[in-house]
């Protein structure tokens, strides 16, 4: 029988852990699930976070500090990152002090850099899962730090800097079983994420129009750039519903009713959770083909893969557009069939079980390379 371990979590202090249902906190939403089975399987988990954060059978280290419950996704002042950054860097540093207390550390951040500076005073292994790309700029920076312990949610992440020391790529993980699986979905598609310019709110909504069909949009948005960019082109087709609470009934069927789930990002996005979670309801994915796109999704069988660019370099949206005629023309045994498939696809490579095992196979072989 392997050693129970003794592990200790951070990730972040926007909010209480494990994360209310009203926000979008990927991040943290993919560490409650590993800490969850960690408990489960019986090893002994500590969390550093917010006071308020409570969690059945682990300890919380919450130095007394509150949430802030500002995010910088939204709210553009520099003291707000200024903030942000000092809760982490206070936290990390606090955890490194106590590292002697551990088996191993693991911090789910958006970027390693600020945990990094700190490893080489632990006195355990530290792992760090990023859940952000890296930018070319943070190239001298990385130098300092090439034998970090990185895990990346999906090979695509890698690419900006490939030689640096990735233990693993574990994709991120749902619960099938509590996704609706539906054969007969309305005629609407959806888009279901942070209202944005990057995710692509703005070509899913030229898309719409072009195509002729209704298109439902969901997730908080910047105030300003939902009065310039979206809220002027709502009508009878095109809605915009806002945020709705994750896991409840409006958001499960807000997935497994849509006919597609559009995903015209455009950023070369590390993992996009939303398709896993539109797939495990059998709800087909239109997407640009970028970042982490071609490892989610399998072309023409759980959806379409599009080309990205014209022959311009601007987005493709006229590719975009004939995917989604190509969806809504296909014979009706056609598309039952592709909904199959997504059901499948997630419960074959992306269940939270199997990412949580991932996780625990991968402490143990960190701990023993360490001995």
């Amino acid at each position: 029988m392997k050693k129970k371990l003794k592990i200790a979590y951070y990730c972040s202090n926007r909010t209480i852990f494990p994360p209310p249902n009203n926000i979008i906190t990927a991040n943290a939403d993919i560490m409650y699930e590993i800490v969850k089975a960690m408990i489960e399987k019986g090893h002994d988990v500590t969390i550093y976070a917010s006071k308020g954060s409570s969690m059945k059978k682990a300890k919380i280290v919450d130095l007394r500090l509150p949430p802030h419950k500002l995010d910088h996704a939204y709210l553009s002042e520099e003291w707000v990152k200024d903030l942000h950054n000092a809760y982490r860097i206070t936290y990390i540093s606090e955890l490194i002090n106590n590292s002697n207390k551990y088996d191993i550390i693991h911090f789910h951040v958006g970027r390693p850099i600020f945990g990094e500076p700190f490893v080489k005073f632990a006195k355990c292994p530290i792992i760090f899962t990023i859940h952000e790309n890296f930018v070319p700029s943070f190239g001298p920076l990385m130098n300092f730090f090439k034998k970090s312990k990185l895990i990346s949610i999906s090979n695509a992440q890698r690419k900006t800097f490939a030689s640096l020391n990735y233990i693993a790529t574990i994709y991120h993980g749902v619960h099938v079983e509590n996704y609706p699986f539906n054969l007969n979905p309305k005629r609407n598609c959806i888009f279901l994420n942070r209202v944005s310019k990057e995710k692509g709110v703005e070509l899913a909504i030229k898309a719409a129009q072009k195509s002729k069909i209704k298109l439902d949009i969901y997730g908080p948005g910047n105030e300003n750039y939902l009065k310039k960019s979206v809220l002027p082109y709502l009508n009878k087709n095109i809605s915009y519903k806002g945020m709705i609470k994750k896991y409840s009934k409006k958001w499960y069927k807000a997935y497994s009713e849509a006919k597609v789930l559009l995903i015209p990002i455009q950023w070369d996005e590390p993992f996009g959770l939303v398709m896993i979670e539109a797939m495990a309801c059998g709800t087909p994915v239109i997407a640009f083909n970028r970042g982490s796109v071609p490892e989610i999704m399998k072309n023409r069988e759980t959806g379409f893969v599009v080309k990205p660019f014209d022959k311009n370099g601007k987005p493709n949206i006229k590719g975009f557009v004939e995917a989604v005629k190509k969806l809504y023309q296909m014979p009706e045994e056609e598309y039952i069939k592709m909904r199959h498939n997504c059901r499948k696809h997630i419960e074959k490579n992306f269940t939270t079980k199997k990412m949580t095992d991932e996780h625990e196979k991968l402490y143990y072989k960190v701990l023993k390379f360490q001995k």
